[in-house]
């Protein structure tokens, strides 16, 4: 059995046992019903998945228009937002009192 993909999902290749054509395989709409709220994260990533060609294509007319917001938002998403983030420098903390001892120690001559 080999898988193919046909409109984002993975179908039964049965061409390969000779019972159909690829061509007659066709991808089943997901229902509309309300998944289980286990699967509610899921559900709604693969329906934001399966539109966001269209809603980033809306986007781009919004903002071609003159939308602030909207091209906001796609660069947000690009993430061109960010650009050329200089790395935050911390500051390094002074050596304690043992190692301050510990390099006088070194320095004076042996004894």
């Amino acid at each position: 059995m080999v898988k193919k993909r046909v409109a984002g999902r993975f179908v039964r290749d049965e061409s390969a046992d000779g019972e159909r054509e690829p061509s007659e395989v066709k991808a089943k709409k997901a229902p509309m019903a309300a998944p289980r709220p286990k699967y509610c994260r899921t559900y709604t990533r693969k329906r934001v998945a399966e539109a966001l060609p269209d809603i980033v294509e809306k986007f781009v007319e919004e903002a071609k228009k003159g939308s602030v917001a909207h091209a906001k938002a796609l660069a947000n998403l690009g993430g061109l937002d960010k650009g050329d983030v200089v790395p935050k420098v911390t500051k390094r903390r002074g050596k304690g009192v043992a190692g301050l001892l510990l390099e006088a120690l070194k320095r004076e001559p042996g004894k």
